[in-house]
């Protein structure tokens, strides 16, 4: 079997010569079969080999002893080896995590320490093809998302090098008749055989009849996986077409925002995976609260003929749809951001999103876009205000009879509600409201005999900033 194991790493290229690997070993059957065909490997593929062990201070004495157990292995084997106890009741305490979640954080730290000290280049771990199978057929229970179904990837990158596990092509069955034929000895963990844990209601539940219907399972499997794992590469190296038309802040509260319909003109399954590329990055770890139902949830976004809607994701993540437009952001829309600040004329005031409003004196009468405003002093009671909108405001624009709701303004104009109380209102000292930055001008028409000077104004919005 050990040729089926070293056929894999050579078609995989897992380890190459003059490599230093670190052996993740905890003196169980799959572990030490594990160092034992490395020493065998290592005849032919010269590499250096460490061994590298936790007593996670779970089993007390016992434990020990199967620290001991690896390191007297290693020494037989002629195997650096490494090895320590960390505090996993404690650790669990103070994080709040359960027990096999904390100790597999205290393990892989030990791990990434090791990998750096030795500047590794890779960790060897033992899992095999029915803990391939296992973890395939959870994930499957758990989700319909297919990237979510993929398996125990067979390397991945770590710490300053990369993770292998070079005995997914063989099975539990097979490593122990490994073992046997050579009659070496390994250690039991009496926690495998507890089926309160999920994992090992999986193994010796639901395993025993699939294994039944197939004996090859792990290897079908093990093809399924790696065929998965590629396609899913192709679909995320696709899917950035689709992310190059989303903008990405670079600002330290992060939000991305993308146009729907620019969005919606690529495939359903390039949609989906941009989707889950902006949640990676959004909360930087995959939040495990996210799930097949949001990914729906979003879709019928996408799909929704309302102009202004909004979803609640986990961690405080928003998604907010305002006609066209969709924003992912983490900020809290119900905060107050109004504001009112005095405007001299001569002078600039800065609004809270960056943007800015100018007044000053000029012999020009011209207006040459939506960004500059333009009115004759003695119309307007200085000094200005410049503020936040109100509920019930209500403006005279220009080229109309009568006034119109400021609300109904930014209605026609597809201004979307996030953005709404950032835009500045423009007012005299009497609250008539003289301009709506960037959008509607009101006040007075000029008088065709008038000289001047003129009063003008800036609005410099943030993303001309």
């Amino acid at each position: 079997m050990d040729h089926v194991v070293h056929s894999f790493i050579s078609k995989h290229q897992l380890i190459q010569p003059g490599q230093r690997v670190l052996a993740a070993v905890s003196g169980g059957p799959d572990s030490t079969a594990l160092l034992h065909m490395l020493t065998q490997l290592r005849e032919k593929v010269p590499f250096h080999l460490t061994a590298v062990s936790v007593d996670h201070g779970l089993r007390g004495e016992e434990a020990r002893e199967d620290l001991a157990f690896v390191q007297t292995l290693a020494d037989q084997w002629d195997v650096e080896f490494h090895g320590t106890s960390v505090d996993t009741g404690s650790y669990k305490e103070s994080s709040g995590k359960g027990t096999q979640e904390a100790a597999r954080d205290l393990r892989y730290r030990f791990f990434e320490e090791q990998m750096y000290a030795r500047q590794a280049d890779v960790l060897v771990m033992g899992h095999h093809g029915d803990d391939q199978a296992e973890t395939l057929m959870m994930q499957m229970v758990r989700s319909a998302r297919p990237e979510a179904v993929q398996g125990i990837p067979l390397r991945r990158p770590f710490a300053c090098g990369e993770i292998v596990r070079p005995l997914l092509c063989v099975s539990k069955e097979q490593l122990l008749h490994y073992l046997n034929d050579r009659s070496l000895p390994s250690r039991h963990d009496p926690s495998n055989d507890r089926t309160d844990y999920t994992r090992n209601a999986f193994r010796h539940r639901v395993m025993p009849f699939l294994k039944e219907q197939n004996p090859r399972l792990h290897e079908h499997v093990q093809a399924f996986s790696e065929r998965a794992a590629e396609e899913r590469s192709y679909i995320n190296e696709q899917a950035q077409k689709v992310l190059e038309y989303v903008h990405f802040s670079e600002d330290v509260e992060k939000f991305v925002q993308f146009s729907k319909q620019t969005f919606k003109t690529f495939p359903l399954a390039l949609q989906r995976t941009a989707f889950h590329l902006i949640l990676n990055y959004l909360y930087v770890k995959q939040n495990e609260d996210i799930s097949y139902l949001h990914e729906e949830m979003f879709m019928n976004l996408l799909r929704d003929e309302k102009p202004n809607r909004s979803l609640d994701f986990p961690g405080g993540l928003k998604v907010v749809r305002a006609y066209d437009e969709i924003t992912f952001t983490f900020a809290d829309e119900n905060e107050d951001s109004s504001f009112r600040l005095i405007l001299h004329p001569g002078a600039s005031v800065s609004l809270p999103d960056g943007s800015s409003v100018e007044a000053e004196w000029s012999w020009c009468p011209e207006e040459p876009d939506a960004f500059t405003y333009v009115c004759e002093d003695y119309h307007v009671n200085l000094p200005l205000i410049v503020r936040s909108r109100q509920p019930g405001d209500r403006m005279e624009v220009r080229g109309m009879k009568g006034s119109k709701k400021v609300k109904d303004i930014f209605i026609d104009q597809k201004i979307p509600a996030r953005t709404r109380g950032t835009l500045p209102v423009v007012t005299d000292q009497t609250g008539e409201i003289l301009w709506l930055g960037g959008l509607k001008k009101g006040g007075r028409q000029r008088g065709r005999s008038s000289t001047g000077p003129w009063l003008r104004l800036h609005y410099k919005n943030k993303a001309d900033a």
